[in-house]
């Protein structure tokens, strides 16, 4: 923990946490306002206590960062509604450090991408498309319809009204828009999985230079299913379009893994796979030298772990509590460095005493052999243990 860190959290210790009613009362904006206003009952003190914190911190002129961070580093509590989507927006620089400005910013956000809307996607299939364009939205098409998969979520329409038929809504919105008959378009009902296309589309317009590679719509997924189901009452408006520049904010930090042109540049995929081969030599050389000896690649299962952040091993729940961690991380994605070599850890007697395909396959299952707060601990562990062994080197020298 560094010097700042430490100093923080002994301030948010010592600090004296203000009551709902008074955060209520003192409201910056109107949504932290309705956060302080909710119904608490039932709720244990210690939740309360923590819910507070945030609500205090994010209640200010303007945010300090660094405290709401580490506030929600080891997970954001869920009980209170909004605060988990409000964070996010924080802390990957879409939501101003202003509260007072944040209606204001999702307003012309929500103008901007009501623009890209209307001119990239306008009706349910883009129209005039190039060539270039249509390979994009088959591309697209194809992968949300099978995007987390094990939740219903994505296929359920995003208004359900009475009487709706939701088992021929769900084969319907399993074809693709072109097999569809003209009476099937005019009816059509809108999934949540139409508006990650939508999103993932109006995306790769907008950056011609990535466009959409396969993998995108799992992160997307994740953005989208928790700001859809944290919104605060009267904010319904802003999902898509939130979702949209969230997304965008993150694909900054992340599209270079996802451009084979990029694959040496730091944050370049092959560049990625390489640190982490370093990182487990540093810590485990003895499980590498082992996978060397026996001819496992980890890169088979890291790239897809880098590329993803881990989406698609885990439950989305578990996705969600891991991700609190790993955006809230003031090193952007170091921490999860850690947790990508906890799950290397956690199978480490079948690393050391079995055969190349024995290992592969206990690498490859390593995440369902694992709770996931247990995997955030050892992660913990982990980086612990180096950052004292890199302090005793300095020390020495």
């Amino acid at each position: 923990m560094n010097v700042v860190m430490k100093k923080s959290v002994e301030e948010a210790k010592a600090k004296a946490w203000k009551s709902f009613k008074v955060i209520k009362k003192e409201a910056v904006c109107d949504m932290i306002k309705k956060m302080a206003s909710a119904n608490y009952k039932g709720i244990g003190v210690y939740t309360k206590m923590k819910i507070r914190r945030v609500l205090e911190e994010l209640n200010v002129q303007n945010i300090n960062l660094d405290s709401i961070r580490i506030l929600c580093y080891n997970g954001i509590i869920e009980d209170c509604r909004g605060l988990r989507s409000a964070v996010w927006k924080l802390i990957l620089s879409y939501l101003p450090l202003e509260p007072e400005k944040w209606k204001q910013h999702m307003d012309a956000k929500l103008e901007e991408y009501e623009y890209f809307k209307k001119k990239y996607i306008p009706t349910l299939i883009p129209e005039d498309m190039s060539a270039e364009r249509e390979i994009l939205w088959d591309d697209i098409e194809k992968d949300i319809k099978r995007t987390r998969s094990d939740v219903s979520f994505f296929t359920e329409p995003i208004e359900i009204k009475p009487g709706m038929n939701l088992t021929a809504l769900y084969e319907i919105s399993r074809l693709r828009k072109s097999e569809l008959t003209a009476e099937q378009l005019k009816s059509y009902v809108y999934t949540h999985a139409d508006v990650l296309g939508r999103i993932l589309f109006i995306y790769g317009c907008l950056h011609p230079d990535i466009l959409y590679v396969q993998g995108m719509n799992e992160l997307l997924a994740v953005i989208y299913y928790v700001f859809a189901k944290d919104l605060v009452a009267g904010y319904e408006k802003y999902l898509e379009s939130d979702a949209f520049f969230v997304f965008e904010k993150l694909m900054e930090e992340l599209k270079d893994m996802f451009n084979e042109k990029m694959d040496k540049q730091v944050n370049g995929l092959k560049a990625k796979l390489k640190m982490f081969e370093e990182l487990i030599e540093r810590n485990r050389k003895d499980l590498l030298d082992v996978m060397n000896e026996k001819g496992v690649d980890i890169n088979v299962f890291t790239l897809r772990w880098q590329m993803l952040l881990l989406t698609q091993e885990f439950t989305i729940p578990d996705v969600i509590r891991l991700w609190d961690s790993l955006l809230a991380d003031m090193m952007r994605f170091n921490f999860f460095q850690y947790v990508c070599l906890a799950l290397v850890v956690n199978v480490e007697q079948d690393i050391l005493e079995s055969d190349a395909d024995a290992i592969s396959k206990a690498i490859k299952e390593s995440p369902s052999r694992i709770e996931m707060k247990d995997l955030i601990q050892l992660a913990k562990d982990l980086l612990a243990k180096e950052v004292e062994r890199e302090n005793e080197k300095a020390i020495q020298s």
